[in-house]
């Protein structure tokens, strides 16, 4: 029949109560502080990360239509392809193309949360028979065009995006969560490669009834009660009750 000592040394080695050791508390503070840093992270990533990009958005060819004469009259304008540009137009006099550019840029990471598009620009290319001075007149008349489609966007707009600031948030929680885990791991290692080497150490002085602390040879010496070199408290011989 078994002892009640032995009964209770049972119970309490397999209802172990599961503690929180000091990693535990550190990163468990850690993920609480990272849920209210990374929003501020999202808005700081405003004004580091920024990509822009230019669009064209349509093409606009001025030319003068030539009489049969071969003569230049009226200045006109007209939306060609990008692949018409190097084709050659009969009966006409090409001046330059304008070409109308759309440029934008998105701030943030790892999502943009703010896109804006700038006011278009007018990029004009003149040709041979173009000279300087008419091309103040050249864009008059290509913004006649442009201004029919409804493309000209005289100034900028900017847009925040919820959405993004919501994922990017999660985001940068989950990434300094993890690296706080990385950064403990090495550690944690460390702590139970030296827990786990002490308590062999101290379970076989026990085991030879000697100081779990000291190494002291305690067979002679009180069961329970104090070590006679170093004080610790001795532990009772797990055969003997």
């Amino acid at each position: 029949m078994r002892s009640p000592l032995a009964i209770l040394r049972e119970i309490q080695r397999n209802s172990r109560r599961v503690e929180r050791n000091r990693f535990d508390r550190v990163q468990g503070a850690g993920f609480v502080l990272f849920a209210f840093l990374a929003p501020f992270l999202v808005w700081k990533m405003q004004s580091w990360h920024a990509t822009e990009s230019s669009e064209v958005l349509m093409i606009v060819r001025v030319y003068e239509a030539l009489d049969g004469q071969g003569r230049g009259g009226k200045m006109v304008a007209t939306e060609i392809k990008a692949s018409e540009r190097s084709s050659s137009w009969k009966a006409s006099l090409p001046l330059a193309d304008v070409d109308l550019v759309q440029r934008s840029q998105w701030r943030g990471w790892p999502l943009s949360t703010l896109h804006t598009d700038f006011a278009t620009e007018l990029a004009v290319t003149r040709m041979a028979t173009c000279p300087p001075a008419r091309e103040g007149e050249v864009r008059e008349t290509a913004m006649q065009v442009i201004e029919r489609t409804g493309k000209f966007v005289g100034a900028a707009r900017t847009r925040s995006h919820v959405a993004a600031w919501v994922f990017s948030s999660g985001a940068w929680w989950i990434m300094l969560s993890f690296a706080l885990a990385a950064l403990l791991a090495p550690m944690r290692l460390g702590w139970w490669l030296y827990r786990r080497t002490r308590t062999v150490v101290r379970q076989s002085r026990i085991d030879r009834c000697h100081c779990p602390n000291c190494g002291y040879n305690a067979k002679h010496s009180i069961l329970r009660g104090r070590c006679p070199e170093c004080g610790s408290e001795l532990y009772e011989r797990p055969d003997v009750y």
